[in-house]
């Protein structure tokens, strides 16, 4: 049983909310194509989506030269604006545990370092039945988790104090900024995650291994 009061779940996007990875990696694979290079694998390339457009293509690129390197981030960056939401879809039992959390009178929010003309077009798509209460980008701020200012910043936004606050996500960066700004930890292995077994080492305050894992906390 968790021994902590909390009135505010703060969730990460990717990996998180939605299950991105199709679109991205899709994206990824266009753009690949673009340049004559081998496409990549859904299975493995999902695994970098937390790192952003960068962690993609220095997956799929590890020898490419800078200034190459930063011709395809704004390349796929450019290719995803416009199929950012095709198979993009919310991970089964979120809108169960939004629909909870509104029932029982908490708060909830989105923290993501996915840029803002990015991830706000496509939380407008997923049409949400529950707004939520704030939506902390990328570019939100001048600094990203793990820096904790975001989720500092969101905890604000909500009225709520941080340590009243539970910050869901599927990297060690989401655990770190929520560590670091006194939340609740929670990892999702659900996620995009490269290494399940070394989640533990991320020393979070609670797994989830589905979204409706969350009900125990909200109840």
């Amino acid at each position: 049983m968790i021994n902590r009061r909390i009135d505010a779940m703060l969730f990460d996007f990717d990996g998180t909310i939605a299950d991105t990875s199709q679109d991205m990696v899709s994206c990824l694979n266009i753009l690949l194509n673009n340049h004559n290079l081998k496409e990549v694998e859904l299975s493995h390339a999902k695994n970098y989506i937390s790192k952003g457009a960068a962690g993609l293509i220095d997956f799929s690129c590890p020898r490419i030269k800078k200034d190459k390197r930063n011709e395809f981030i704004n390349e796929y960056l450019e290719i995803y604006k416009k199929n950012m939401f095709v198979k993009t879809s919310l991970f089964d039992g979120i809108s169960e545990i939004i629909d909870l959390l509104i029932k029982k009178k908490y708060k909830w929010g989105i923290v993501t370092n996915k840029p803002g003309y990015l991830v706000v077009p496509i939380i407008e798509m997923l049409n949400f039945a529950h707004t939520p209460n704030c939506i902390i980008a990328g570019d939100t701020l001048s600094v990203k988790k793990p820096n904790p200012e975001p989720l500092l910043y969101a905890s604000k936004k909500i009225s709520c104090e941080p340590m009243f606050c539970a910050y869901i996500g599927d990297d060690i960066r989401d655990i770190t900024a929520a560590k670091a700004a006194n939340m609740f930890s929670i990892a999702a292995a659900y996620g995009f995650i490269d290494d399940i077994s070394k989640i533990k080492e991320w020393r979070s305050d609670y797994i989830i291994n589905s979204p409706l894992d969350l009900e125990i906390l909200i109840n």
